[in-house]
């Protein structure tokens, strides 16, 4: 019981961390690239802060194993890339459709349990769960409107955030098999440190290369970006800490369908009711094809 009570949690702080406060932040402060790299590195720094504190209450932090450090290191190039995409995304496209794409992502590391785990059998009922969620986001994508803001452009992003979304994934089940799975608290502090330190060249790169300067630590942006910054850091480390723990003791042909599903639809909610973002007739058969897609991973297991 408290495993699922911990998936919803994770479920939750997504929604708030990665959903809300990010889309807001993106079309709100965001003006440069060097803006959204900061971001990235100023929220990364706060998420080793916050799993490093919950290490030391809990039981400490450890000396790493190097299949750990670079384990952490590849985890956290791969979440920057997936965080980057998904603000890129997010600046220019609509966050509903945005999460039901990059949501589709769990079929990367949900496959990958079926063929590299051999523990974790695929029901009938799973097969067909997995089609509805790949009709499912067929169905989110509807470019009659062009107002949406479906652009090709956003569409790249997207499946940008869509390929490194998965592939965190799996490394998230491949580090929690191994032999140094009890290492999770210093494996994360590791991948966000790496991610904060991408941000930062980039950023540093950005500077150097356009000349744009940080608006966000202009004094009318300063106090949002510090206090979204703060949130989404807390967020991001609360729901990653749950979600390796959680691919140690649930089969990845559950846990991630439900986590990606869960959270799309309670994202594309979110859009629907605080953005005004609008759904075709395809789009609403396409989150009631997710719901079912949930509903079939989960009693199929």
């Amino acid at each position: 019981m408290i495993d699922y009570i911990l998936l919803a949690a994770s479920i939750l702080s997504d929604l708030f961390a990665c959903g809300i406060l990010r889309n807001w932040f993106c079309k709100k402060y965001i003006k440069h690239q060097v803006d959204l790299q900061m971001f990235n590195a100023a929220s990364s720094l706060v998420s080793a802060a916050a799993v490093a504190g919950i290490c030391l209450c809990a039981s400490g932090i450890s000396v790493p194993s190097m299949f750990t450090v670079w384990m952490g290191i590849v985890f956290g190039i791969a979440t920057a890339l997936c965080a980057i995409f998904n603000m890129k995304a997010l600046e220019c496209g609509p966050l509903s459709y945005t999460k039901i794409i990059i949501s589709c992502s769990m079929i990367i590391p949900a496959l990958a349990g079926m063929l590299f785990f051999e523990e974790e059998a695929i029901s009938a009922w799973q097969y067909i769960g997995i089609m509805c969620m790949v009709v499912s986001f067929v169905c989110a994508v509807d470019k009659k409107d062009e107002k949406s803001g479906a652009s090709f452009r956003w569409l790249f992003f997207c499946l940008g955030a869509f390929a490194f979304c998965g592939s965190v994934g799996i490394m998230q089940k491949i580090h929690q098999s191994s032999a140094y799975k009890k290492e999770f608290g210093v494996f994360l502090i590791i991948a966000f440190m790496a991610s904060a330190m991408l941000s930062l060249c980039a950023a540093f790169a950005c500077r150097v290369k356009t000349g744009e300067r940080i608006t966000l630590l202009d004094a009318g942006q300063r106090k949002g970006f510090w206090g979204i910054t703060l949130a989404c850091g807390i967020g991001i480390a609360f729901c990653n800490a749950i979600n390796i723990y959680l691919s140690g003791v649930i089969d990845a042909i559950l846990l991630f369908p439900v986590l990606n599903g869960g959270s799309m639809l309670l994202t594309s909610a979110a859009g629907f009711l605080l953005w005004k973002e609008k759904f075709s007739r395809k789009q609403y058969v396409g989150l009631a094809l997710g719901i079912l897609a949930i509903f079939l991973l989960c009693a199929g297991g």
